[in-house]
């Protein structure tokens, strides 16, 4: 609909409604302009009853949350209906009817004050009950000018004094009702409608209370149709607030309480209720009075006092939990990283022997821990990590939450002591963990700074921690390492490597060199692998000095989808020139969790003029091990395009066959550090002989790699097994040699 023609729909909608209210309002005039007092009851009572039934209603209809507080209104309305009722000229009425009426009345306010404060507690903590605090003293305001003006003419009349102070006590609670609503309406983000109905129903009481007790102190008339007129406007807007939808959301919560504006509303009201006092407390008419107005006054300035006492302990308090909570982890309790600079100032400025050490603590496989069971039970792994850390270290020492599963502790120690603390770190995080989904185990890599120098700079020592760190990982799990220069060289050597990788591609630094597969029983060349070549600085690097790098700075994606184009431009040249051989390339880790690599696979191949069954990827065994599930999927697409899948390295992992066996794996590559091993030592050809009918199992063809000697080739043909790879075959080369050297292998023929 359009938006220009919405509003006046809204209004064309809303108008039968608006025309039902005015036609009410407008009889409602009629009979109290013309009308006896009986009638002016008959319609007050009416009114009474519609708000009652209408709060019913609305509970039924709307099911607030907190039905309590409505059902508390309705309570009030009901007992408003006959005390209200019975209220009239007291020298007329008999002294009990009166009594009634206030108890009746009082009993009302008592509802209608529990309905405000729950609303409001359920907004804020149920601790802080500085709204209600506010509305009282609004209240003693009210109380005191409620006396001066409206009690005291009335103590020396015909009027019994307890009536008269009740009558001069309504608007006093009159105004603190207000208070409390109007607190609710500034703390409520949208406009409700509801809230600003009840407001104009306590307004509307709050006008006729002190009508009531204005005619009675002056000693006129009492005017029942002006009394009668407002409160039924007071029950018609508790029928409209019931009757509203937003009666169900008066307890929400919409924005941050607005406390400085309330503050300074509850100081203003408090401050000219003195002044008010201040120029009449002369004025006493008794040594009585004069007590009460003093007392009265008294009570304000102290109940003042003590609120903005209170106000400062709530900001102090609030003050403090900030700072806590800006210097503290929430999920473990312990000081985060910005509490290192003051750690190490402190340690720095002591005279107690020992270095200053920092260790860098990183939870080695909490990535599984999350996978497998959730972040909720990775949230339990932290805090129980950081417990054990806490409970092991020593008191003088600090354990900071540094990121995620790292954590630094620092501190001062001899070196024997640093090494009997990381040892016992260690230790102490193998142990199980007993989580709320399982029992696991989890490991630490730790990484040690220390110094003696009070001026070394704080962030060096954590840099040079998490370097150790990433040392200590590299060596395997459970290890700690300490920095020293040999690590800042390799690891600036990395950063160094990184950058100049970057565009490495574009520049076509990047080349593919070639090494042969053959078939055991002919040593006829039947696959070739592609493996890559940094050309930088004039030198050509191998994939050991910047693949683990490439991996690391997430460059590995780019590399990897190169030297798989150039392999497939370089297999068709290779079938142009007679060649008929396949094309096996590596792929990462990395790679292997790209969703996008089925589709970057089918794109290349259909720019080559090739079909699947010409390319073979090799993935490793740890490659696997990391996420299988992700791994299948994309595996089982490469499959479903007749992609071989090669698993290299086979026996250095840790997967079990029959995991393996649910994976589309057409070929199986032993490791060569199983191969090296035949004749070298008794053992090395039975192990051989294992691992190979262990890869029959599943079942799959065999590649046996690093053949480097005749006698290694003649046992692995014994094993019957079909295909292998090494030097003993050829070296890795680039594509112009294998094309001269199939030339020349077609000219002897």
């Amino acid at each position: 609909m359009d938006t220009e023609v919405q509003p006046i729909h809204r209004v064309l909608a809303s108008a039968p409604r608006l025309v039902a209210i005015a036609s009410v309002v407008l009889a409602t005039s009629v009979v109290f302009y013309i009308g006896s007092s009986s009638i002016r009851s008959v319609v007050l009572a009416g009114f009474a009853l519609v708000s009652v039934v209408a709060i019913s209603a609305g509970i039924r209809k709307f099911k607030p949350a907190d039905s309590t507080s409505w059902w508390c209104l309705f309570g009030a309305a009901a007992m408003f209906l006959i005390g209200v009722g019975l209220r009239g000229d007291p020298t007329v009425y008999p002294v009990g009817v009166t009594a009634l009426s206030n108890a009746l009345t009082l009993s009302g306010y008592t509802l209608i004050g529990t309905a405000l404060a729950r609303w409001i507690l359920e907004r804020r903590s149920r601790d802080d009950l500085t709204p209600l605090i506010d509305a009282g003293l609004i209240a003693l305001g009210g109380l005191f000018l409620s006396w001066v003006w409206l009690i005291s003419p009335l103590l020396n009349s015909n009027i019994a004094t307890v009536v008269a102070i009740m009558n001069g006590i309504y608007p006093a609670i009159d105004a603190g009702m207000i208070t409390l609503i109007l607190y609710l309406l500034i703390s409520s983000g949208r406009r409700n409608r509801s809230l600003r109905l009840l407001l104009v129903t306590l307004v509307s009481i709050l006008v006729g209370d002190v009508a009531y007790a204005f005619f009675l102190s002056r000693d006129s008339p009492i005017s029942p149709g002006l009394l009668d007129g407002i409160y039924i406007l007071a029950y018609a807007s508790l029928a409209l607030a019931a009757l509203d939808p937003h009666m169900a959301t008066m307890a929400n919560r919409q924005r941050a309480a607005p406390q400085h504006r309330r503050r300074r509303v509850a100081f203003v009201m408090v401050m000219l209720a003195v002044c008010a006092a201040i120029l009449v407390l002369g004025s006493a008419a008794s040594t009585a009075d004069l007590v009460v107005r003093s007392s009265l006054l008294s009570a304000i300035l102290v109940g003042s006092f003590l609120r903005g006492e209170r106000a400062m302990g709530l900001m102090e308090r609030s003050e403090d939990d900030a700072r806590y909570r800006a210097a503290h982890d929430a999920l473990t309790g312990l000081p985060n990283r910005t509490m290192l600079p003051y750690q190490f100032g402190r340690l720095a400025s002591t005279d107690t022997a020992g270095r200053i050490f920092i260790l860098f603590v990183d939870l080695d496989n909490f990535k599984m821990v999350n996978d497998s069971y959730g972040h909720r039970v990775g949230d339990e792994m932290i805090a129980a990590a950081a417990h054990r850390i806490r409970a092991t270290v020593r008191p003088s020492d600090t354990v900071v939450r540094y990121a995620g599963d790292e954590f630094i502790v620092i501190g001062r120690c001899t070196g024997p002591e640093i090494d009997d603390l990381v040892r016992s770190l260690i230790d102490r995080i193998a142990e199980p963990f007993i989580l709320s989904a399982a029992s696991t185990y989890i490991t630490a890599s730790i990484g040690i700074a220390a110094t003696e120098s009070r001026s070394r700079v704080l962030d060096d020592l954590i840099r040079e921690a998490d370097t150790a760190m990433y040392h200590a990982k590299s060596q395997g799990a459970s290890r700690y390492a300490y920095f020293d220069e040999s690590l800042r060289a390799s690891s600036t050597a990395a950063i160094e490597t990184a950058t100049a990788l970057r565009g490495a591609v574009r520049r076509g630094e990047l080349e593919v060199h070639y090494q042969p597969i053959v078939m055991t029983s002919s040593r006829e060349t039947v696959v070739y692998e592609a493996l890559v070549r940094w050309n930088y600085g004039g030198r050509l690097r191998n994939p050991g000095e910047f693949v683990g790098i490439a991996e690391s700075t997430n460059l590995i994606g780019e590399i990897g989808n190169e030297v798989l184009r150039i392999a497939l431009r370089d297999l068709a040249v290779l079938r142009e020139a007679g060649q008929e051989v396949t094309m096996s390339v590596n792929i990462s880790p990395i790679q292997l969790r790209d969703d996008s690599l089925p589709g970057i696979v089918a794109e290349l191949l259909r720019e080559s003029g090739l079909r699947g069954a010409d390319l073979a990827l090799e993935v490793t065994e740890t490659a696997l091990i990391d996420d299988v599930f992700a791994a299948k999927d994309i595996l089982d697409r490469l499959a479903a395009m007749d992609v071989l899948i090669v698993l290299d390295d086979f026996g250095v992992g840790y997967s079990s066959l029959s995991r393996l066996r649910e994976l589309p794996i057409a070929l199986l590559k032993i490791d060569r550090s199983f191969i090296s091993e035949i004749g070298r030592s008794e053992g090395g050809d039975s192990l051989v002989t294992a691992i190979t009918a262990m890869a029959r199992a599943l079942p799959v063809s065999i590649v046996a790699e690093g053949v480097e000697t005749e006698q290694q080739a003649r046992a692995i043909e014994a094993l019957h097994c079909r295909f292998a790879q090494g030097y003993l075959y050829g070296r890795p080369a680039p594509l112009d040699h294998w094309l001269e050297l199939g030339a020349q292998s077609t000219a002897l023929r």
